[in-house]
């Protein structure tokens, strides 16, 4: 019975990521933050009972990795789409390099969003989606990055991985006209991940990241 139930929700998380797939990629719909994160809850708890219901804790400790490895995969995934396709954020490529859509200095984006909020010219939603959304967009970071790769347990190797990383999103999003290059998407950004990577790294949880791939 175990087994048919794992194998259900295999079955099921196949079904959703087909519908996620679609859903996200369909010119007519536009799939908001609230449904992203549905999607994303539903993806998890699914593969995680496919992976892990009735399973012998033994068996269970060997499955974490790949359990972790597919669930980072799918985050990628959704990071891709949301920076650089995806509807619900104005993304799209166009080829044609935003050259004037750069900001180098630091926090001006930050201040112009509350004092606009400030003024009543934007909402609050759209402060918190774009100054809470990209603290948030990277923060997944903080578990996957150290659980899967035991170089990135060091905070300096992490730091400057997702430095890099993140300089070269802000850059292909200007010349590929999917967004704008913005020194604060950048600080909340790697801010988020290292807010969770700190709070990992200083808490039992890390005791569990690092039994995903532990050291020989």
């Amino acid at each position: 019975m175990k087994s048919l139930i794992r194998k259900l929700a295999a079955v099921l998380t196949a079904a959703l990521l087909c519908f996620n797939l679609y859903y996200e990629l369909a010119p007519d719909y536009v799939v908001g933050p609230e449904q992203k994160f549905a999607f994303a809850a539903a993806v998890a708890v699914l593969l995680g009972i496919s992976f892990f219901y009735g399973v012998p804790k033994a068996a269970r400790d060997k499955r974490r990795h790949d359990y972790l490895l597919l669930l980072f995969w799918y985050y990628l995934w959704v990071l891709a789409n949301v920076l650089f396709f995806d509807n619900a954020f104005g993304r799209g490529i166009s080829m044609h390099a935003q050259l004037d859509a750069v900001n180098l200095e630091p926090l001006r984006t930050i201040k112009n969003y509350l004092i606009a909020y400030d003024y009543g010219n934007i909402s609050l939603r759209l402060v918190i989606l774009n100054l809470l959304g990209n603290l948030i967009a990277f923060a997944p970071m903080g578990v996957f990055l150290p659980a899967l790769f035991r170089w990135q347990r060091s905070i300096f190797f992490f730091s400057a991985t997702l430095t890099l990383g993140i300089t070269a999103v802000e850059v292909a999003q200007v010349y590929t006209g999917a967004g704008s290059c913005d020194v604060d998407d950048l600080i909340l950004n790697l801010a988020g991940a290292l807010i969770v990577f700190v709070f990992c790294r200083i808490t039992p949880i890390w005791k569990h990241i690092c039994r995903v791939n532990p050291r020989k």
